[in-house]
């Protein structure tokens, strides 16, 4: 359990864990162009914020590291998921630039010595060389850490003052760790209530002797019996309540009767517990207040810039954010319309005919939208999830040849992705075309002997 450590002290704190961010996944990026060393001048603005350019370059910085991290988190990228990148840090950066204005407007201001006492704990968490190594130097940090104190401060004006209550403290500091088995009642009849209690007690009976786990194997209806009915820590709000109060009621080691909840009979055993009391929570417990009173802060701010937002003068250059915008709000006309514009501006982005399709198919109009999917495939001829599409649009249009063709494509170009062979495989299935249903098991079959090779020069390796 992690974030009860000694180290929470230090995990808690706002400040270092949007430094971590900045460092390595690049999601917050407060410096600019100038811890780059690069002329910010060289890329045009993407927009304006109350007639404040948001820098082009910034933008392509924090984009691309968010693409990077979107990668890590998704493996391959459709152009959903990278409009929905490119429309969120332009997002960000609105916001950040609000909050920059009213920075100014406030004069808030950060004295050197709140600086100082940052970096310190910044480089108790983490050594010079580690720093160094990011390419990070005390000037640069220095920048990013006045900028994040002063929306502190920002923040701490426009919520006011939180309070805290212990009990707050206790309910974020208690954690349980336990295993379940569970009887689940499949039908809401007493007859099936009965079947379940009288299930539910021979297997209590079968503890007495029985290891926990070995029972939650053999006997347990839950998703998690194969792994001994462990469901980790939880703390409160998480589970329901009979569930949660048994639970935290519960002793170490102890195991508790049926309990009762909408799904069935639960046998809890808990394995272990972090009470709120002793001189580890009494170390950290006032730094759980000042994490929750900033969550809470959180909370009350976010109204604020809501409005910010939505009464600022705002200007976006780029025409695909603008189409997006306008997709998420549901004005799928506005959507094709701006689109277009991204296309007429000169824009050799075959995605956005993709998400052109998209919007088309989304209307119904499976005609322009198979169009457009042409158009995207023939730009950009290795994506096979365009083709998938594209087939699904043809599927729609009855033009079941040319359908089966594009599947085919999707397979191929998806040669060694087990899911989307056993998804092209589902949906030739349903067109009946066997010489193309025969291709795709060719290349299952081809995939799983390749697999079995593997895990067996695996074994070898282990057993050398």
């Amino acid at each position: 359990m992690v974030w009860v450590t000694r180290n929470f002290r230090k995990a808690v704190k706002p400040l270092v864990i949007i430094l971590v961010i900045a460092f390595v996944g690049g999601t917050l990026f407060t410096g600019g162009a100038y811890l780059f060393g690069r002329n910010d001048q060289t890329v045009a603005a993407i927009g304006t914020v109350n007639g404040q350019p948001i820098s082009g370059m910034e933008f392509q910085q924090l984009y691309y590291n968010q693409l990077q991290s979107a990668q890590m988190e998704y493996g391959r990228l459709n152009n959903q998921i990278i409009e929905s990148v490119k429309y969120g840090t332009f997002e960000h950066l609105v916001s950040e630039t609000l909050q920059k204005q009213e920075i100014e407007k406030r004069k808030i201001t950060v004295a050197k010595k709140e600086i100082d006492e940052e970096l310190s704990k910044l480089k108790e968490i983490y050594s010079e060389d580690i720093l160094e190594q990011l390419g990070y130097t005390d000037a640069a940090l220095r920048i990013i850490i006045e900028e994040q104190l002063k929306k502190d401060k920002l923040r701490a004006e426009i919520a006011g003052p939180v309070d805290i209550t212990e009990q707050q403290i206790k309910d974020f500091y208690e954690q349980v760790e336990a295993s379940h088995i569970l009887i689940r009642v499949e039908s809401d009849n007493e007859e099936a209530w009965a079947k379940a209690r009288e299930r539910g007690e021979f297997v209590l009976a079968q503890l007495a002797e029985m290891d926990f786990a070995e029972a939650a194997k053999q006997y347990s209806d839950d998703s998690n019996a194969a792994n001994g009915g462990q469901l980790g820590y939880f703390g409160r709000g998480v589970m329901v309540p009979q569930f949660e109060n048994t639970a935290f009621n519960l002793e170490v080691g102890e195991i508790s009767d049926l309990v009762r909840t909408e799904y069935g009979y639960h046998i809890i055993k808990v394995t272990d517990k972090y009470v709120a009391e002793g001189e580890e929570f009494e170390e950290i417990k006032e730094h759980i207040r000042d994490y929750l009173a900033s969550q809470e802060q959180d909370k009350l701010f976010q109204p604020w810039l809501e409005e910010q937002r939505a009464n600022a003068d705002l200007v976006i250059h780029d025409h695909q954010i603008t189409a997006f915008g306008h997709r998420l709000n549901g004005d799928l006309e506005k959507a094709i319309e701006f689109y277009n514009k991204a296309i007429e501006s000169g824009s050799e982005d075959g995605y956005i005919y993709a998400s052109l399709g998209d919007v088309y198919a989304e209307l119904g109009d499976y005609e322009q939208a198979a169009a457009n999917f042409e158009l995207a495939v023939n730009k950009i001829t290795t994506d096979g999830d365009l083709y998938f599409r594209l087939g699904l649009a043809y599927e729609e249009l009855d033009r079941i040849d040319a359908a089966v063709d594009a599947y085919l494509k999707t397979s191929e170009l998806m040669a060694y992705d087990l899911s989307a062979q056993f998804l092209v495989l589902s949906f030739l299935n349903d067109l009946g075309d066997e010489e193309a249903i025969k291709i795709v098991e060719n290349r299952l079959e081809e995939l799983y002997s390749m697999y079995e090779q593997l895990e067996s020069a695996d074994t070898e390796v282990e057993q050398e």
